[in-house]
């Protein structure tokens, strides 16, 4: 159990550090166009499988698509926590902020991890509302 909890903190953390650690807007928005990309030709490549009929990925296929979605949150959220930082060191804020702020940030992805399932998921009156109508 241990494991696998280690291994999703590793992966928000390392997906995070890939975006807080770049120096200048050229660096972060090069480096999301390329993480960008990778991520959306294996959201791409899950969908694909998921909508061929009779298609199996395998016994990990659940674990895959959560890292997955726990790779995008995090590096989602190290962009704009730097994104932020950037322009707040632009109107001149001390650096020793900015690396607090990058720091504090990394508190943020874990957060919207644990909670997102329930904000992602349709109320029920909606979902019963489009079953009805169907």
């Amino acid at each position: 159990m241990l494991d696998i909890v280690s291994g999703f903190l590793s992966a928000t953390l390392v997906s995070y550090a890939v975006a807080v650690v770049m120096p200048t807007w050229r660096w972060l928005f090069a480096m999301t166009l390329v993480v960008g990309l990778l991520l959306y030709a294996d959201w791409s490549r899950h969908w694909i499988i998921s909508v061929i009929p009779d298609s199996h990925e395998g016994p990990g296929c659940g674990i895959g698509a959560v890292l997955l979605f726990v790779a995008t949150v995090s590096f989602a959220v190290g962009a704009i926590v730097r994104g932020l930082s950037l322009l707040l060191g632009s109107w001149g804020l001390r650096r020793r902020y900015i690396v607090m702020i990058c720091v504090a940030g990394a508190a943020i992805a874990p957060a919207i991890i644990t909670f997102a399932p329930d904000t992602l998921t349709l109320p029920s009156a909606w979902s019963r509302s489009a079953n009805s109508a169907g």
